[in-house]
């Protein structure tokens, strides 16, 4: 934290826009990365991608360099660095670890100073409609307002109820948040904000030899997808309601959801008979995944921890008003859960089936006995050429 504290404001939050204009007065460019005079810029670029892999979102201040320069350098080099790689994931985790970061460095920022940088990255990269409004109500403490809108777009991934709106301090059309708040609301911009620098970067080519061997180390340490095959036992993702099948697509291209999402797959594999084991390997493409949490959740879900309550999917309903229903529920012919939609889709298949195989068994029944037909009119026309009859 020592190391933070001597740092300059555009060395500790690198993605502003001011940052990337005071680093061009340098004259920097990927191909002065040769001189060794920049090997510390180098090493620390490498070690936030390192970081990001082995660390995530537990990434803190107590990882940075204590060279505002280095800091502030190192930033769009490892953007660069992972635009080069061209992996989705390591781009996910690496934008994670930032955001996580950049929360800590903020929350651990004085009073005094909180204010002008909160709002200037709240303002200045993001656009947020947000006061300073120092209120206490009902006994509760308040810093911020922010505009219906940037609440809600925010808030709405929380699952947690003091998030939803019904719960909230509204005044005159804005939310009260704490200083907290509104740094936790900002932490889902700001990886959004870095994965699009990665974006814009595009795939980079040609680095100088010191960035490509750094870039070399990193390849090697970046975990390989997991690759899953559903068991035709659990009737495989065909038979499953188009949330949790859209809820699924993105689990495994690594991408992150709600914390309401997640305790929505997680209980409804559950309830079809997944075992904890094979529920876990679902989240392991997440940029924030940590097994150690996704297994206390995940038996916990399952009954298998605290209350020992095994819970049950949440019904079409709740997973409407959480914004995980797919087309308002018109594929899915009026179920109440989607368990039901599970249940009927696997009976269909079991139908399906069943009609397959009888109609094989007919087929097979008649394929005997038109072949005996077959014979004997062979056996007939045979006669009728012997006999020299026109076939």
């Amino acid at each position: 934290m020592a190391a933070a504290r001597g740092l300059s404001m555009l060395a500790k939050y690198p993605f502003l826009p001011e940052a990337r204009e005071h680093l061009a007065k340098y004259g920097i460019s990927l191909e002065t990365l040769a001189d060794p005079a920049y090997s510390k810029v180098i090493e620390r670029a490498k070690r936030r991608i390192l970081d990001a892999i082995e660390l995530g979102d537990a990434v803190g201040p107590w990882n940075i360099s204590d060279d505002d320069f280095v800091e502030l350098a190192s930033f769009p080099l490892s953007i660069a660095m992972i635009a080069a790689i061209g992996d989705r994931r390591l781009a996910r985790r690496f934008a994670l670890a930032e955001a996580s970061l950049a929360v800590k460095l903020l929350e651990s920022e004085s009073p005094e100073w909180r204010d002008d940088v909160v709002l200037r990255i709240a303002r200045n990269v993001f656009g947020m409609d947000v006061r300073v409004e120092r209120v206490i109500v009902g006994g509760s403490g308040y810093d911020y307002s922010l505009s219906l809108r940037d609440y809600l777009r925010g808030a709405t991934a929380f699952n947690k109820p003091e998030w939803k709106l019904v719960n909230r301090i509204v005044r005159r059309g804005r939310v009260l948040v704490t200083s907290h708040e509104l740094i936790r609301l900002m932490k889902d911009r700001i990886m959004d904000h870095i994965l699009k620098l990665v974006e814009r970067a595009g795939r980079i080519g040609g680095l100088p030899e010191p960035v490509e061997e750094a870039v070399k180390e990193i390849r090697k340490k970046i975990p390989a997808p997991i690759e899953l095959e559903l068991e035709s036992v659990k009737s495989g993702p065909e038979t499953w309601p188009p949330c949790m099948r859209a809820i699924l697509d993105k689990l495994m291209a690594g991408e992150n959801v709600s914390h309401f999402a997640n305790f929505a797959i997680a209980s409804f594999l559950t309830n079809i008979g997944f075992e904890p084991e094979e529920i876990i390997k679902f989240y392991a493409n997440r940029p924030d995944f940590n097994e150690r949490i996704a297994r206390y959740q995940v038996e916990h879900i399952a009954g298998l921890r605290g209350s020992r309550t095994k819970y049950m999917t949440p019904s079409c309903s709740t997973m409407k008003t959480n914004g995980l229903c797919v087309k308002d529920g018109v594929l899915c012919g009026g179920v109440k859960n989607p368990l039901t939609y599970y249940r009927r889709m696997v009976r269909k298949r079991m139908r399906v089936d069943k009609d397959k195989a009888e109609l094989g068994e007919e087929r097979g029944e008649a394929g005997g006995e038109a072949d005996g037909e077959a014979g004997r009119e062979s056996g007939s026309h045979g006669d009728q050429e012997e006999r020299g009859y026109p076939g």
